[in-house]
């Protein structure tokens, strides 16, 4: 937005307004109400209901206020009676041959025909034409039904599906009283729900809970999602305290009413039949139920007698970065001041940690704000790491909004064919560990076309004659015959970069998962800040798999920080260093909250680990690999049972609101902490998620400004102002580490963090998501699959230093070769067996995005 400004009379009311602001919007921001069908916020108004007409002082004919931007000096009328008889017939063709089964419908009394049909008192179908009745089908996915006989053709799914997620899996087809919404490709719909949120009758429904209730019986629950680090903004409809569908607003969140597959159809995991519900003791072998106080005052007992023999250091924490960030705060509180311990992490560490490390390093500060809309408005974007699409769809769509509505370039760095590969201007399909060497070959590039290429203000930043030194040896023909990169594409990449002012980039999981992780991010950072996307650009943005990774690591559940990234008295324990120690003899006892180290780290070591310990504690909502494992099993509530806060990946701080009452004797992990802190001897007062955020904002001053009744989404503390005056440029070069002996491929595992509660096999609790997900697959280079006799959906064994999984394979087109990709949906194939123990020695991170492999046929 930002037209020029016009005056314009609406209704008798004088009204100033932007001048590329249509009438209909106009109308809606000065609370003038006009009746509309086909319109949606998010989409490109075509006008083809004709419910919105409006007279317009002067003009021959009513015209569409949807389409009609204002001009200076218009007069408009919304309600005459001329309108109100076009409008009436309008809706009356609508309603040709519609069904009259709204007692049956989904969207009754949700319905917005139905709510028109109400307002201009239409009480019968005066206009019939012959067609056949279509009844109810199967959609572009299995997750959500059509009733073709119900469609008004709006036509808002199909130009949902073109416009936000862009999959162009439906189409129109047919024509005149026959033309419907069909099915265009099958495969290329991402099941993200779209079509479904924008349809303003029952036409389509969803199909995951077999509960159904009318909406006055429901109640909806604004809250926030629990999957990727997001952060999306939804509601959950509610009915006899049981989550029967899952919807959302356009004006709520950085997700703007769009939703990913998970977020939308993947709640049934709260009604798991396989909850904990009772605390146990397992005791000759055997699970024993037992009352909170005999499970507390047992691990209080165990702990104490650990730290008494042992000292506080042989006792350690791990908790999930998807627990609020008032559980956190109150987690590492405890094994901090109760214990007396520093050994407490997560492993929203892993993923944030190389990212907060390079950026501290350039630009002298642990955190840097961005929000998505800046990528909508970016002319230039970069992506590198996981891929979007599946991982983090609503940034995706914020590149795709940049992309066709501003004309943006975009450059991909990833090494399979991923959807936006198709889009993208230039797309590097790499090997994992070689992005370094292409991004020191851009700031080659851009060094060599001079400050006019550059940040504004970058000419003073301390270190640039370095970077300039180091940079010089990264020609397009060095960087060609290190990685094998066109000097072409290089050069074009380096272009769009030296034009753009309004640069953006994105990064993910498990770029930075790497052996010299940090310095991989550490030279992108440099090129963003050469580039202008650290100052007055798009931003510098990590999204990652976990709902409050940024969270977990801001109150505090880290080895060396404190809440607020404040530093600590003294390093403890990373998760990887406490199985480590543990094997050892040297970690006695392990609390573990919400998390599942079996799966998630590498699975040798951690399961030496585990046999070694006296006390292991888990607290979780289902059994996991990890809690079978266990002494002591908690019950832990759901992010549905529960209120409190996640931070996700903007810094936007956003409220969870309980809407679920939970099984009968659960209870907030405050009180359990508390309680536990008190059989030992301690206190530790935990009243309540609001006085914990209270607290929270006495200690971590990037909160201290913020409320916890905020009705909406808060960005907490800090900004990209005089980001330059700590800036300094780091200039990296590349390790170079050879290909190790026996294992000519390079394994990169996606997907290992994303998978929250849903389970593995026969335990799969989303079963919505178990539709429309495929099993686990392996993909590599076409080329190479075809030389080595392997055809798609062919069984492997892939093998590292490490361990071995067997899996299907997918040939990609255009991968590069020697370069496997292992996606994980859900848990079939147990791929922490194939990391190894080995850290990035800056972040204490495994390598999960650059593990050495070799690959038979079975």
């Amino acid at each position: 937005m930002g037209g020029a400004m016009v005056r314009l009379t609406i209704d008798g009311k004088q009204i100033t307004a932007e001048s590329d602001k249509t009438i209909l919007e106009v109308a809606r921001e000065n609370g003038i109400y006009i009746p509309t069908l086909c319109y949606h916020p998010r989409l490109i108004p075509i006008g083809s209901c004709r419910l919105c007409v409006v007279e317009i002082e002067g003009a021959e004919r009513p015209m569409t206020a949807c389409t009609t931007y204002v001009q200076d000096g218009i007069v408009v009328r919304t309600q005459t009676e001329r309108l109100e008889r076009i409008r009436r017939d309008a809706l009356k063709l609508i309603l040709l041959n519609h069904p009259l089964d709204c007692p049956q419908c989904d969207a009754a009394g949700a319905c917005e025909l139905q709510n028109l049909v109400f307002e201009f008192g239409i009480d019968q179908q005066e206009y019939q034409a012959t067609r056949s009745s279509k009844g109810m089908r199967e959609f572009a996915t299995p997750l959500i039904r059509q009733w073709a006989d119900r469609c008004v053709m709006c036509l808002r799914c199909i130009r949902a599906d073109h416009e936000i997620a862009r999959a162009w899996a439906i189409e129109l087809v047919g024509k005149g009283y026959e033309a419907e919404v069909g099915i265009r490709d099958p495969a290329a719909c991402i099941s993200c729900g779209e079509c479904l949120r924008v349809c303003p009758v029952g036409a389509l429904t969803e199909r995951v809970s077999r509960i159904k209730a009318r909406p006055w019986q429901q109640q909806k629950v604004l809250t926030t999602c629990n999957y990727c680090s997001l952060g999306c903004q939804l509601e959950l409809n509610i009915f006899e305290n049981r989550v029967i569908g899952v919807t959302s607003q356009d004006d709520k969140g950085a997700n703007r009413g769009s939703l990913c597959v998970r977020g939308r159809f993947g709640y049934d995991f709260l009604h798991g039949t396989e909850r904990i519900t009772r605390p146990m003791i397992k005791g000759a072998g055997n699970w024993k139920e037992v009352p909170w106080e005999e499970a507390l005052s047992y691990v209080a007992a165990m702990i104490n007698k650990v730290i008494l023999s042992s000292g506080p250091g042989t006792v350690g924490g791990l908790i999930s970065p998807r627990c609020t960030n008032e559980e956190v705060y109150l987690f590492q509180k405890f094994m901090r001041e109760v214990v007396g311990t520093n050994n407490v992490d997560t492993t929203g560490r892993l993923c944030l940690e190389p990212y907060r490390l390079a950026i501290k390093e350039v630009l002298g500060r642990d955190y840097l704000p961005s929000t998505l809309d800046d990528v909508a408005d970016a002319d230039c974007i970069v992506v590198v790491g996981g891929d979007l699409d599946r991982d983090n769809l609503i940034a995706a769509n914020r590149v795709r909004e940049a992309l066709w509505r501003k004309g943006a370039h975009l450059i991909l760095v990833h090494p399979r064919r991923v959807r936006l590969a198709e889009e993208a201007d230039c797309w590097f399909c790499l090997r994992p560990g070689d992005e370094l060497v292409w991004a020191n070959g851009l700031i080659h590039l851009l060094l060599e076309k001079g400050p006019e290429a550059w940040a504004v203000g970058v000419e003073a930043v301390e270190g640039l004659d370095a970077l300039k030194e180091a940079a010089k040896k990264f020609t397009p023909e060095h960087v060609e015959e290190l990685i094998g990169v066109s000097q072409e594409l290089l050069t074009e990449a380096a272009q769009h970069l030296a034009k753009a002012k309004r640069p953006a980039f994105i990064c993910s999981p498990p770029f930075g998962q790497q052996p010299y992780g940090v310095d991989q991010v550490k030279g992108l950072v440099n090129l963003a800040l050469l580039a202008g996307a650290l100052t007055g650009g798009g931003g510098f943005h990590f999204v990652g798999p976990q709902a409050n990774m940024v969270g977990a690591v801001e109150m505090g559940a880290t080895p060396l920080l404190l809440s607020g990234y404040r530093p600590g008295n003294g390093r403890g324990l990373s998760a990887v260093e406490m199985f480590q120690a543990a094997s050892k003899g040297e970690l006695k006892a392990l609390f573990i909250l919400g998390e599942n180290p079996l799966i998630t780290l590498p699975r040798s070591l951690v399961e030496e680990g585990l046999k070694a310990l006296e006390l292991l504690v888990v607290q979780d909502m289902f059994f996991s690999e990890t809690a079978e494992q266990a002494h002591v099993v908690l019950p832990a509530l759901s992010f549905a049972e529960l209120d409190g806060t996640y931070t996700n990946c903007e810094g936007r701080v956003q409220r969870l609101r309980k809407a679920l009452e939970p099984p009968d004797g659960l209870r907030w992990e405050g009180e359990v902490l508390s309680d536990l802190a008190a059989f030992m001897g301690k206190e530790m007062k935990a009243e309540s998620p609001a006085g914990t955020f209270e607290e929270i904002r006495g200690v971590n001053p990037l909160y201290g400004g913020l409320e916890f009744e905020a009705s909406d989404t808060q960005l907490r503390g800090g900004g990209r102002d005089n980001l330059l005056e700590k800036a300094v440029f780091s200039p990296v070069g590349p390790t170079q580490e050879g290909q190790e002996e026996g294992y000519p491929f390079l394994l990169s595992v996606e997907g290992i963090f994303y998978n929250h509660l849903t389970g593995s096999g026969p335990q799969r609790r989303a079963q919505g998501l178990a539709k429309v997900f495929s099993y686990p697959y392996l993909e590599m280079s076409a080329e190479q699959a075809e030389e080595m006799g392997i055809g798609d959906g062919d069984k492997v064994k892939v093998t590292t230093p490490w361990g071995e999984v067997q899996v299907e394979i997918r040939r990609s087109e255009g991968m590069r070769k020697g370069v496997l990709s292992l996606y994980l949906p859900f848990y079939e194939v147990d791929a922490s067996q194939l990391v190894g123990p080995q850290l990035d020695a800056v972040s204490l991170v495994p390598a999960y995005g650059r593990i050495p492999a070799r690959l038979e046929k079975v």
